[in-house]
């Protein structure tokens, strides 16, 4: 099915013509053809069935569906946020409903429907700004990431304030991003529900690849920037992988100036720096922002029961 067919997907269209000219609109096309077709694709299904096993599950069932109502059609599947199946929640990639109070209700009624067996709470869509800002529906919603990009030569001028360099091994940039991630779970922990390390054999290959860094003060190692090639969803480019800074060094600043400073040393600056960011995590936000780095998408949780409290996460 063309992009055209799903209403939803209008605003992302425009956006990829922004951001991609006249080849935008084909990325988009393409990325909404692998998710239909994983209506039928034993292989993704698998990805689930694997290392999940539910009552009254089959393995079929974690294939994406595309359903209808007297309402309106959606494509989406299943997901576990965190991993974590106590937390089911319905990825709704794509649909035709009106974006108004009736047309969400109805949306959220045909997603418990369908998905009922997974006793889902929330349905996840894929918003941009000016879809946020005209959300309408009586049902509660959240925002639970956002995705931030900017050209590499809308970064802003680097300093000399830090310096990218080497880690002499792949085990001290684990070391380092091991003991951060203990420190936000004990000072942040509702946000350490949400996001986790990077795992330490993707480390050690971006080590290998030369895609990651310390980020020095005065010779002093005080974070890590770690940044390949990568997408969200359409949206293809360089993707932020990890980036912390030490505990004690947190609110000088430090990781904006390593993307200015990685932005500078890019050849391609055309190309985009992306990244997403959890809804708890206001400081990435901040860094992002400041070195020009803006939210241009929002997965935003919707309840799937008319009751549940607005700050209530999957």
């Amino acid at each position: 099915m063309k992009v055209q067919a799903w209403p939803s997907l209008a605003a992302q269209n425009e956006l990829s013509k922004q951001l991609f000219g006249a080849t935008g609109p084909k990325r988009l096309q393409a990325w909404l053809d692998a998710q239909i077709a994983r209506v039928d694709d034993p292989a993704f299904a698998q990805l689930f069935s694997d290392h999940i096993t539910l009552p009254g599950i089959s393995e079929q069932d974690f294939n994406h569906r595309q359903v209808k109502s007297q309402s309106g059609s959606l494509l989406g599947g299943v997901r576990f946020f965190g991993g974590d199946t106590e937390r089911p929640f319905i990825e709704v990639i794509a649909h035709t409903f009106p974006e108004n109070t009736e047309g969400i209700e109805a949306l959220a009624e045909l997603a418990a429907t369908e998905w009922q067996a997974f006793k889902p709470q929330h349905l996840r869509l894929l918003l941009t700004p000016e879809q946020l800002n005209s959300f309408d529906g009586t049902r509660s919603f959240i925002i639970d990431m956002s995705v931030h990009a900017a050209r590499y030569r809308d970064l802003g001028a680097s300093s000399d304030r830090i310096s990218l360099t080497a880690f002499r091994g792949a085990d001290a940039a684990i070391h380092l991003v091991e003991q951060r991630y203990r420190d936000i779970a004990v000072h942040e922990p509702e946000l350490a529900q949400n996001i986790s390390a990077a795992d330490p054999e993707d480390i050690r290959a971006w080590y290998g690849a030369g895609q990651l860094r310390a980020i020095t003060v005065c010779n002093k190692t005080v974070g890590l920037l770690a940044i390949a090639p990568g997408a969200v969803e359409w949206l293809d480019g360089d993707e932020i992988n990890e980036e912390v800074v030490v505990t004690s060094q947190t609110g000088n600043g430090y990781a904006a100036e390593a993307q200015k400073t990685w932005a500078a040393e890019v050849k391609d600056q055309n190309r985009l720096l992306i990244g997403t960011i959890d809804r708890l995590n206001p400081a990435s936000r901040r860094t992002a922002e400041a070195v020009g780095r803006k939210a241009i998408l929002n997965y935003v949780f919707v309840s799937l029961s008319a009751c549940a409290e607005a700050t209530k996460s999957p």
